[in-house]
This record gives structure tokens, sequence and C-alpha cells, in this order.
């Protein structure tokens, strides 16, 4: 398959800025895509905008992916590369999808396995070494990261097992936003049985509980600390190097 033939017959297809061998096309008012080739030209990187297009960050981000497509094309369902940056935002990554993953092109079998989608994105957002299961998550559902998103906050990586109201406990952490995670802290305080377990992006865990006053047990150790410490702890935990670029929920009132 010949990729620059593919690419320029998209409809509307047009030079994406100056970037040797890369293409914007919309399928729609909104829906805006944009594709550069690998080096060799026999694979290509690709990146989809919904209401949030911009030439200058699509330029930036298929650039970057072709300059570090060793760490980008790696096989694994998702792959990260940290360094990325833009004028004007706060995204300080990229993220790749294996051909594995994606339906980019499902009744193409041929171009999408050629194709790998890029998505410009916060580095708390992503592990890096995502299962199927997990990758599907994060890239695919609507808990997810909303990748197409341009103009986005961050949305991070949070997996979280509590005991519930009616003492049961799960095995295993599931994805939840912070703002669960907020609720379900600050609507239980003084509950003897409280216990939150919570994993961020770099897998480390962290857990909650109550003995008098909150306790908080991170890979640091164990402090107890008020409502507004445990929050901002937890905020810290889950944001890392983004904590600026944060939309944390606040408590319940």
């Amino acid at each position: 398959m010949d990729l620059r033939e593919t690419y320029a017959a998209m409809p509307d297809a047009a030079p994406l800025g100056d970037l040797p061998d890369a293409w914007h096309w919309a399928k729609a008012p909104g829906f805006d895509y944009s594709a550069a080739l690998f080096a060799d030209g026999q694979r290509a990187f690709q990146a989809y905008a919904l209401d949030s297009y911009d030439e200058g960050l699509a330029v930036a981000l298929l650039s970057f992916a072709r300059s570090h497509s060793t760490e980008l094309a790696t096989g694994r369902p998702l792959a990260l590369a940290e360094g990325f940056s833009h004028s004007g935002y706060a995204f300080d990554a990229v993220v790749s999808v294996s051909p594995s993953m994606h339906r980019l092109y499902p009744d193409n079998a041929e171009l999408n396995a050629l194709v790998n989608p890029v998505i410009p994105v916060y580095r708390c957002e992503f592990a890096g070494d995502e299962d199927p299961a997990d990758a599907e998550i994060r890239y695919s559902r609507s808990s997810g990261v909303p990748g197409t998103r341009w103009g986005r906050k961050p949305a991070p990586y949070l997996k979280v097992r509590f005991r519930g109201d009616n003492g049961f406990l799960p095995d295993e952490r599931e994805f939840v936003r912070p703002k669960l995670l907020v609720s379900w802290l600050t609507s239980h305080e003084g509950r003897d049985d409280l216990f939150v377990e919570f994993e961020n992006y770099r897998h480390e865990v962290y857990t909650v509980t109550w003995t008098d006053t909150w306790t908080f047990t991170s890979p640091d150790g164990t402090r107890s600390v008020s409502l507004d410490e445990l929050l901002e702890a937890v905020k810290t935990a889950l944001y890392g190097p983004n904590l600026e670029s944060a939309d944390f929920p606040p408590p319940l009132a």
C-alpha cells in the first residue's frame, strides 16, 4: 500500500503546515484528522481532534511522534513518550495506540495495520505499560481519557477499591474518576470501617483509613492528616507533574 497516495486521496486532504509527508482533512466541521508518515514512509501516525483542532499542535504532535517512533511503535497496546511540549498547552507526553487496539479503519485491515493513532497527553493520565484490558478503558471508554479534546484538563490514571457500606471489599482496583474518590472519602468521615485504596499512574498504591482522624498511607509512610491535608495529598499523588493543570473536584459541602 502506498500511504502517500492513500492520504492524499482523503476527502479535501491538504498538506499539514510545512511538515513533509503529512496531511490534514476534515470529514465534517469540527472532525479534524491529521497524519504523518514514519521516516521510512512505510507506516503512519494519525491524530484526531473533535471541536478542538489546532494546526500548530497537530504539527508539533506528529513531528514529535515521528522523531520518537522507536518509543511509540513498540507493539504494546499503548506506548508513551515523555518530553512533548507545545506553546499554549500543558501536555507533556504523547501516547501511541497499537493497530491491535484501535479501529480507525475497520473496513480496511491493511491500512488499519499500518497506522498508529497518537494523542497529546498529560503524564499523569497513562502508566505506559497498560495491558489490553486497561488500554481499552483508557483509550476507548467514556470513563477513560478524552484524547480527541485538545483543550481538556488532565484525566488522571486512578484505580480504586474501597469497602462498601455493606462491608464488601473488592479484590481488584478499578478505574474511576477523581470525583468518585473525593465523594466517597468526604461522605464517610468518621467511619471506623473506612478503607480506601488507590493507585496512580506510577503504580504507587495509597490507602486511607479512619482512626479518630484520617490516616493516610503512601510509599513514604503513614501519617494522620486533616481532611484538607488528605485531599491535597490525594491530588498530589494523582496529578504529579501536572499538578498546576489539575481540575480537582472540591469536597462535598
